[in-house]
């Protein structure tokens, strides 16, 4: 009984599937302080901090706090940021897949908020028989991938360009989950402004 218990727990933790091939990109891999590192950087004239840091907050639990096994969120309230970490599986062609593990930070500021992807690490099986080995992306995507020292990695390029559209999808998210602020902050706007423009009602004796 306790066999088929643990067995049915593991099954539960199934990685989300990441579209990754969708192209290819002139500078898939850029780099910061030695590391790969994706970034973005989003204004959003008008809105809070405090508004941004609450609404990027709740799209991170929602989509990253439901199974600690594979993700996690941790958010600095008094800094205004939040830490996503997360392991996906990441499409790089239609038949080839790997394994991704990742870092985001996300800093929120009045009227902008910016991004950074880092830390990532690919877990491959190149010959497909469940024996997983760990590359971190300096090693298989550096320099756009010219730099390959992973010897099992034979097309570093398709790495480089699979993860970049990843980020890309990653941003695109952040920033929906952003402007959700931004529709908030408007709508409390217009109200206000309806409230000031609003005519006292005439009562005819």
């Amino acid at each position: 009984m306790k066999k088929y218990l643990i067995g049915c727990f593991i099954l539960f933790h199934v990685l989300t599937m990441a579209q990754g091939h969708k192209g290819t990109v002139e500078n898939c891999a850029p780099m910061k302080r030695g590391k790969v590192c994706y970034t973005d950087e989003v204004e959003l004239p008008g809105v809070s901090k405090t508004d941004l840091f609450n609404a990027i907050h709740s799209w991170g639990i929602k989509n990253y706090g439901k199974d600690v096994f594979l993700s996690n969120v941790a958010a600095d309230k008094g800094k205004n940021t939040i830490l996503v970490s997360s392991k996906v599986e990441l499409l790089l062609t239609d038949s080839l897949k790997t394994r991704l593990s990742y870092k985001m930070t996300v800093f929120c500021n009045d009227g902008k908020y910016s991004c950074e992807l880092k830390d990532i690490r690919y877990q491959y099986d190149a010959e497909n028989n469940k024996r997983y080995k760990t590359y971190t992306a300096e090693e298989v995507i550096a320099e756009n991938g010219l730099a390959n020292t992973a010897a099992a990695i034979k097309d570093p390029v398709l790495f480089c360009n699979a993860t970049y559209f990843f980020a890309e999808s990653l941003f695109a998210d952040v920033h929906t989950a952003a402007n959700e602020a931004a529709k908030t902050k408007n709508g409390q706007n217009k109200d206000s402004t309806d409230k000031k423009n609003a005519q006292p009602e005439l009562i005819e004796l």
